[in-house]
């Protein structure tokens, strides 16, 4: 498992927000993303809907970064090494510059 800065991302970075549905409802990222609460994530069925082959790293984000170290965790007992979770979650995110929305 790898982490990473949100600072480190771009427009081409894969990212999945693990967080519950209220708390995405609240507050979401403003760039291409996915969403899937962890409580409801299959990690196969995520590779497999999304066409992930390995070669793209998915970048995880929680609040802070338990749920999606959790969820990364998820993806290498699925046999999906290619993840990393993003340090600080949203709040640090939106600290990094990266575009927020709020609802």
């Amino acid at each position: 498992m790898r982490f990473i800065k949100p600072a480190s991302l771009n427009a081409n970075s894969f990212i999945l927000d693990v967080r519950t549905a209220e708390e995405y409802r609240q507050t979401a990222l403003g760039v291409p993303h996915k969403h899937i609460a962890l409580a409801d994530l299959n990690p196969r069925l995520f590779i497999k809907e999304n066409g992930l082959d390995g070669g793209r790293t998915v970048n995880i984000l929680c609040a802070s970064g338990n749920r999606a170290s959790q969820a990364a965790e998820m993806f290498e007992k699925a046999g999906f090494d290619n993840v990393a979770v993003i340090i600080g979650g949203i709040v640090e995110a939106e600290y990094s510059g990266m575009q927020i929305v709020r609802h």
